[in-house]
């Protein structure tokens, strides 16, 4: 069975990290045979281990079908073999004949660095594929890459030191080795009807065909949790009000939204999906009790609030008002009858201010809360001030976009001690990015952090047109796919400077290089290849 295009690989995790939509707890086990029996079959032997021998491997799959859309650039080619186990085949590097052995298990097969593991065993994992009955949830280390009805297949990679780092050139060998993983990935066939290899355009890519349990929901932010809800209506077409979800959805590859939102029948939900929509909308009420902040209040509300942590509540008003002659806005928080004025704090400007505020709890080692009062800028640049009170109120500081639900579609609360806002990039065309704002209790200040990669907002799409030669990494020297010319493409994510991850509506994906002002290997600039390519102001 011929592959796709190009797998999905090893994006959905900078996603998540870049957005914050989930900071799941990490585990610091190395992803082995020993440590993960669920995986592997840790009952074989170190005779068990043998040499891949490429001439007794792939029955079902050719390596020139594996291979199709992978290729490298210039001298450097790179010449691979096959491996199968099961239904599931990889190619190999060729430059790895010799320096690897594989163990199979009862669920899949290890990729183990020969060197490491002769010096000690138990070293030297360098990857692993896998299937797991189910939807696959929290397995440090995996990247899932494909998944059938009832079936989700994935890699592992280890979490912490797997090699024998005290020799040098074991070592080195090691990290030449695990730089071609991410080709290896990109090469996997599954034989079995009904394949698909689109697992991270989904929260729970089986949630039409296998119930969710309570734990499988545990880890889940609201983000992930609504989307994981309305995916189960977006496989059926239903289109949505709310732009976030309308333009997050759109830019998946399997979604056709036909069905408006007032048309859409429940009735074409199967019983399976409709126990699922219950047992998330259940998570999520459960969310919300445990997470009772950001709260949303109108302007000239008197609410109260423990601002300052110490039990009792403060009473809190937001007072805002518009000049009858030049039509400036005075605003003011009131906390227990005293007033600040905004104008005193030289930051913050109230220039077309929204008639509403958030009480908010950004970090769980502050003891007390935070005012946010929402601006919305004088050319529709958003911008969110954050003030805390302990006795006095402090400024502490701003935050780009207005990071709530109610606002925006996303809640910017959903990773302990940061804030998920918004920045505006201008490299390529002016585009909106999610940023992020460590809260540092101790200077009593928010801090942007620059993370170097951006995850772009869900916006509308660009049209292709042409084909377009892209990279698996953000690296001339990686392999590389083709992207055909097409009505629809995404701007997924950037590093700002010179490297765009793009995905075609047909599933294609991968990285642009930007090289003065020109895309690489085409010698012409971003608006020659993609409409929409405007700057703003």
């Amino acid at each position: 069975m011929k592959r796709k295009k190009l797998v999905e690989i090893l994006l959905a995790a900078a996603v998540l990290l870049v957005m914050g939509c989930s900071q799941k707890e990490e585990n610091k086990g190395q992803l082995n045979t020993e440590q993960n029996q669920e995986n592997i079959d840790s009952e074989q032997t170190e005779s068990e281990l043998t040499d891949a021998d490429p001439d007794t491997e792939a029955e079902a799959i050719s390596e020139t079908d594996q291979m199709d859309n992978l290729k490298r650039k210039g001298s450097n080619d790179i010449s691979f073999h096959t491996y199968s186990w099961q239904e599931i085949t990889v190619s190999i590097p060729d430059s790895w004949k010799g320096k690897y052995q594989v163990e199979e298990g009862e669920y899949g097969f290890s990729l183990i660095q020969t060197a490491s593991f002769e010096k000690e065993k138990g070293m030297g994992f360098l990857c692993g594929f896998y299937r797991i009955d189910g939807t696959m949830v929290d397995i440090p280390g995996a990247t899932p890459l494909a998944y059938t009805d009832t079936r989700t297949y994935y890699m592992g990679e280890p979490t912490d030191v797997s090699f024998y780092y005290e020799d040098e050139a074991i070592s080195m060998e090691y990290h030449e080795m695990h730089d071609l993983v991410y080709a290896i990935a990109a090469s996997i066939s599954i034989v079995k009807e009904d394949v698909r290899y689109n697992p991270d355009e989904f929260i729970f890519p089986l949630s039409s065909t296998v119930l969710l349990t309570e734990d499988d929901l545990l880890n889940c932010s609201d983000n992930e949790l609504a989307i994981a809800r309305n995916e189960i209506y977006a496989r059926h077409g239903r289109r949505f009000q709310d732009f976030y979800l309308s333009n997050y959805f759109a830019s998946c590859s399997w979604y056709e939204g036909t069905v408006s939102p007032e048309a859409f029948d429940d009735a074409v939900l199967n019983q399976v999906e409709k126990d699922n929509i219950l047992v998330i909308k259940k998570a999520e009420e459960t969310y919300k009790k445990e997470h009772p902040y950001p709260k949303a209040y109108q302007a000239g509300n008197k609410v109260e609030e423990d601002l300052d942590g110490d039990g009792k509540p403060e009473q809190l008003q937001y007072i805002l008002e518009e000049s009858d002659v030049d039509g400036d806005f005075y605003g003011a928080i009131s906390i227990n009858g005293q007033k600040f004025p905004l104008e005193n704090y030289p930051d913050v400007w109230l220039d077309n201010p929204k008639p509403s505020f958030y009480v908010t709890d950004i970090s769980p080692f502050f003891a007390g809360l935070e005012i946010a009062i929402l601006d919305n800028g004088p050319s529709d640049d958003p911008v969110t001030y954050f003030f805390t009170y302990q006795g006095e109120l402090t400024y502490i500081g701003s935050v780009g976009g207005y990071p709530f639900k109610q606002e925006a579609g996303y809640n910017g609360f959903a990773s302990e001690g940061v804030v998920i806002g918004e920045i505006v990039l201008d490299f390529t065309h002016t585009c909106r990015a999610y940023g992020n704002w460590w809260y540092d209790v101790q200077e009593q200040k928010l801090e942007y952090q620059d993370l170097g990669y951006y995850n772009n907002k869900p916006d509308v799409s660009h049209q292709l047109y042409e084909d377009l030669t892209v990279y698996l990494k953000m690296d001339e020297g990686s392999m590389t796919t083709m992207i055909p010319s097409q009505e629809e493409v995404f701007f997924m994510g950037t590093d700002g400077k010179e490297w765009i991850f793009i995905k075609g509506k047909d599933g294609s994906k991968g990285y642009v290089h930007i090289v003065d002002g020109k895309i690489a290997g085409l010698s012409k600039t971003p608006d020659e290849v993609f409409s929409g390519m405007g700057f703003s102001g």
